[in-house]
């Protein structure tokens, strides 16, 4: 089995990047030196009560060898308590945990980020980098107050393409519709990789389809333990052979092949 931490993570930094986005950074040596993009952490806060489930959060990135950095939204009781946690205070933080996405030399790199799945894709740019492959990333949101990591994400791709729901910046419309124009241009040797909601996925699934290109999907999926012991996170699919079953995200996953899974 993988090696893993379970850890008391001080807090050195939980900023707010606007409306109910934020970024935390807190200090985990142990997971930071075995992490790789898109991995994964379960996370709560330390006095949070024994009722509190831990949440996934996407690993953003690994800053100075030692720092485990996240996005996050405050969506629920557990991520509005870790919105009010300031340096000095802990998380319990269970990681890293999950596969992460296969680096495919000799391509051209397609990266997909929609919403709150864009974490992810920081860590895996820069790694990317430094293989020598600079993808072009394509990033959707909402509107343009719900765009983060924009600077990062520019300085580490060939090119960032931005959409929004209600054209506040770049293509006023879904980010697959920019994918799908460049793959009818110039599919070529492309690979893509995409994190985001299920209605965006099963878009990119499409699309990969349509012109031939493999697709690596990373699925955000709410989950109880995050090691496949409480079956909470099943995801429908069918083997290599093309017989029916389900995964589970955190055990399987979180990233499959746009082939195996049914979303």
């Amino acid at each position: 089995m993988p090696t893993k931490f379970d850890l008391r993570a001080k807090i050195v930094e939980n900023v707010c990047l606007g409306g109910k986005y934020y970024r935390i950074r807190v200090h985990a040596p142990e997971i930071a030196a075995l992490a790789r993009p898109g991995q994964f952490c379960m996370i709560r806060p330390e006095y949070s009560g024994d009722s509190l489930l831990r949440r996934p959060f996407s690993i953003a990135s690994v800053r100075d060898g030692e720092l485990l950095e996240f996005a996050y939204t405050t969506i629920g009781v557990g991520t509005r308590l870790i919105s009010r946690s300031g340096p000095g205070d802990h998380l319990i933080c269970l990681g890293p945990l999950g596969n992460s996405f296969p680096i495919v030399d000799g391509s051209r790199a397609l990266v997909v980020g929609g919403g709150i799945g864009v974490a992810p894709f920081p860590f895996f740019n820069r790694v990317l980098n430094e293989h020598r492959i600079f993808p072009i990333t394509y990033y959707g949101a909402r509107s343009a107050d719900e765009l983060i990591y924009v600077e990062e994400l520019n300085q580490l791709s060939q090119s960032l393409k931005i959409a929004t729901d209600n054209g506040t910046a770049g293509h006023h419309g879904f980010v697959t519709q920019l994918l799908a124009q460049d793959l009818e241009e110039s599919p070529g040797e492309s690979v893509i990789y995409a994190c985001g909601p299920h209605p965006m996925m099963r878009v990119v699934k499409s699309i990969a389809e349509r012109y031939g290109v493999p697709a690596y999907l990373s699925m955000e999926e709410t989950m109880g333990c995050g090691i496949g012991i409480c079956i909470g996170c099943p995801i429908p699919g069918v083997t290599p052979d093309g017989q029916s079953t389900y995964y589970l995200c955190c055990k399987d996953g979180p990233i499959f092949p746009s082939t195996v899974v049914m979303i």
